[in-house]
């Protein structure tokens, strides 16, 4: 007869074995787990080994083509701009620095420097739309400027500023309308202002996607470039989503109408800047710089 104790150690046996096959399967599964992470670690080590010498060879080469531009931009640049009046405009965070490099190229490509402007925060600020409506609409209104119909500040702006700064209207024009901005707390200029022939707006950085600085900062330059040519120009961070390059190259009316350079904190992209400045005078307008989708690093270099 088959007794309980035999139905007890029988069942404890069956036990026994599962869990020793359970031990000695994961022992074996964990072995073949640990060795494909090992696999992928090391492949991941070699993929960033590989990158990170790419990058410093890309490094490299940057700062090469830096020291060209810095070495011979001049003569690269010729007289490019000779005897050209140029418009550089500061949007909000602007460095000072970037204004004056710039302003040094145009100067190098023959050109003159007719006006520097600086824009403040509180000019892209929603809050103080109104004020600049009111100035486009009545404060500071030029006789002959046909302002789109539209209530939006930044094509209000563009309109008004685009107006002055190439010389349309009367030579009183411009310093009334910046003596306004200037009174709003919107801007300073640095030195004597005067009318030009074509405008950089310089707007470095990136911006948070929807922010209302950079929608109004685009109508802004696409109304500049309605008037007279026009070139943004940023950093590598402006061609980014949500910065101003980014958001003029997204805009199939601004990318026609506006030329962007997206590396103008470097050497090589203040060359850029002002041949393009001297490629729209001539009517062939373009996007260059480093970022994905330009038409070339500088006119005449296609990618």
């Amino acid at each position: 007869m088959i007794s309980f104790r035999y139905h007890l150690v029988s069942i404890i046996g069956i036990f026994l074995a599962v869990a020793l096959g359970v031990v000695i399967g994961t022992s074996a599964l964990n072995g073949a787990v640990v060795g494909d992470l090992r696999r992928q670690v090391t492949d991941l080590k070699a993929a960033n080994s590989t990158a990170a010498e790419t990058n410093k060879t890309l490094q490299s080469q940057a700062g090469n083509a830096d020291a060209l531009a810095k070495a011979f931009g001049a003569k690269i640049a010729g007289a490019a701009l000779a005897k050209t009046p140029v418009v550089i405009v500061g949007a909000p965070g602007t460095s000072s620095d970037l204004r004056d490099a710039l302003a040094t190229e145009v100067a190098a490509a023959g050109g003159t420097v007719a006006a520097k402007i600086q824009l403040s925060t509180k000019f892209t600020d929603p809050k103080h739309a109104t004020d600049l409506r009111t100035l486009a609409t009545t404060g500071a209104h030029p006789i002959g400027l046909q302002l789109p119909t539209t209530d939006d500040a930044g094509t209000l702006s563009g309109s008004l500023l685009g107006f002055v700064l190439f010389g349309k209207g009367q030579p009183t024009d411009l310093t009334q309308v910046l003596s306004g901005l200037a009174t709003l707390n919107m801007a300073t200029t640095d030195g004597p202002v005067a009318s030009g022939k074509v405008i950089l707006l310089v707007s470095p950085g990136g911006k948070a996607t929807g922010d209302p600085a950079g929608t109004m900062l685009s109508a802004m330059a696409t109304q500049f470039a309605a008037t007279g040519p026009t070139v943004v120009v940023g950093d590598n961070a402006s061609a980014t989503q949500g910065g101003l390059v980014s958001l003029i190259r997204a805009d199939d009316t601004a990318k026609r109408a506006v030329s962007t350079v997206d590396d103008g904190n470097t050497a090589l992209g203040q060359l850029t800047t002002v041949l393009v400045a001297a490629e729209v005078m001539a009517g062939r307008p373009g996007h260059f710089g480093t970022a994905p989708g330009v038409d070339g690093l500088l006119p005449g270099a296609g990618n």
